[in-house]
């Protein structure tokens, strides 16, 4: 296994950044989505379930897996 200051420099600055734009979109999208209609309370849910993967392969990009 790799020593975590070895990954960090040499991750790839792009994915890790591109990761925590979406993270970031959908937690918005979560917070800020007034649920009038089903289809707005579909969206929220979905926005939950796409930040609960994301926050998934946050977890092993950062663990270098």
């Amino acid at each position: 296994m790799s020593n975590i200051s070895e990954f960090e420099r040499g991750k790839p600055i792009k994915t890790h950044q591109a990761i925590i734009e979406a993270k970031e979109r959908y937690e918005n999208l979560i917070k800020n989505t007034v649920v009038m209609e089903d289809v707005d309370a579909v969206r929220v849910e979905m926005a939950r379930a796409f930040l609960g993967d994301l926050k998934e392969i946050y977890k092993n990009f950062v663990a270098g897996l």
